[in-house]
């Protein structure tokens, strides 16, 4: 019984584990309608001195600002206080225009309104803002794909850009539309700005070689006077020996003494034979001695045991 009972009782844990796991995903995990809420007040672009643009046109994209509050700076709800980010995309939103990194582009609000510059933003500031706030610039951005020369801005509280996956503060390419709450406004540019052609260089012109100067041809050299030669000399005459020369006399060896005749080996020895009988006997010595030794180290209680046996 108990057998049966302990599988059952351990299957109704991992059941119980696993609702609670589910439970659990299901409470902290963000619901999209958190994803979609919306926060207080509202954004808009203007020159850097706070006036609007009719029609939300510019002539460059340089001259676009940044500004945020109560709708054109009326007495409606300004935006909620702290740190943002802001970034400049095509008016659909999927192409990130922003070119420096996200860390760059982050703005303050103060008393409901951008007040310039916040955290480690360093775009240019403008001055004049709606109800004493301060707009900042958008540049750099690059030119949007949009024939129509449109273009959207976007802020997120820093916050909730900080949490998008991935986040990274040196990021060029975060495009925070998909995972942060953000406000949004169009604006166009007349005229795109043309990139300034590189120059093309003048070309050097190429200097005239100065010819080579002649070389003086070295002088002939005058050959070295025959040399005079050296006179023979003469042969200096053999002399004549004098008197006669007498024959060498020679004088005989003295006569060789002969060796003494050694006495031979036989007669030292007493036989002519050699001495072979005296190894056949050292031969006997040595194996009579080795039975006397035997007979010796031979305890005598055996022997008598032996002459018992044997009666």
């Amino acid at each position: 019984m108990n057998a049966i009972t302990r599988p059952r009782r351990l299957g109704r844990r991992l059941a119980w584990l696993t609702v609670m796991s589910l439970a659990m995903t299901a409470l902290l995990w963000p619901t999209s309608s958190a994803l979609a809420a919306s926060f207080n007040g509202a954004i808009w672009t203007s020159l850097s001195d706070g006036s609007s643009v009719n029609a939300n046109i510019y002539a460059n994209k340089g001259d676009v600002y940044l500004n945020g509050g109560p709708q054109n700076c009326g007495n409606g709800n300004g935006l909620p206080d702290g740190l943002y980010y802001f970034q400049v995309t095509d008016p659909s939103g999927a192409t990130l225009l922003s070119s420096d990194a996200i860390k760059f582009r982050m703005v303050e609000v103060t008393n409901g309104v951008i007040s310039g510059v916040g955290g480690t933003g360093n775009h240019v500031e403008g001055t004049n803002g709606c109800n004493g706030g301060t707009p900042v610039k958008l540049m750099p951005y690059d030119n949007t794909p949009n024939n129509g020369g449109e273009y959207s801005v976007d802020l997120a509280p820093a916050a909730d850009v900080e949490d998008c996956p991935g986040f990274d503060a040196n990021s060029t390419t975060l495009n925070f539309l998909d995972c942060a709450n953000s406000k949004n406004d169009n604006f166009k540019v007349g005229a795109q700005a043309t990139p300034v052609p590189t120059p093309v260089p003048t070309p050097v012109p190429t200097a005239t070689p100065t010819p080579a100067p002649t070389a003086t041809p070295a002088p002939t050299a005058t050959p070295a006077p025959t040399a005079t030669p050296v006179p023979t000399a003469t042969p200096v005459p053999t002399a004549t020996p004098t008197g006669g020369v007498g024959g060498a006399t020679a004088t005989p060896a003295p006569t060789a003494t002969p060796k003494p005749t050694l006495p031979s080996t036989d007669a030292i020895d007493g036989t002519g034979t050699g001495s072979s009988g005296d190894g056949w006997r050292i031969i006997l010595l040595a194996m009579a001695g080795v039975l006397a030794a035997a007979l010796m180290l031979t305890p005598a209680g055996a022997v008598v045991r032996k002459d018992d046996a044997s009666s």
